[in-house]
């Protein structure tokens, strides 16, 4: 049940930032999540693949860009299917086209 009403949030949370920059509705469900916490962890829900994993270099694949993270001892943690956690020491967060 806490999936589907976390689904149901992101999807309400969706519509009304389209709302508010008057765009269609829909627009934006399919996006990449990414929760920053601080520069030690970054949670991304809607990853679909691993391109490169590196101590210092992760490099993450969405279905609109692609997801480049420095830092150092990163780690990976796969917490679902699509939803991935990086720790460590995070210096930089790129998205690239």
């Amino acid at each position: 049940m806490k999936n589907k009403e976390k689904k149901d949030n992101k999807d309400n949370n969706s519509d009304r930032l389209a709302e508010i920059l008057s765009f269609p509705q829909g627009t934006f469900k399919n996006f990449p999540s990414i929760q920053i916490r601080g520069n030690r962890e970054i949670i991304i829900d809607g990853c679909t693949g691993l391109i490169s994993y590196e101590n210092e270099k992760i490099l993450l694949e969405t279905k609109y860009c692609r997801i480049n993270i420095t830092g150092r001892t990163l780690t990976l943690n796969n917490l679902t299917k699509n939803v991935l956690a990086i720790k460590g020491f995070i210096k930089n967060v790129e998205f690239t086209m």
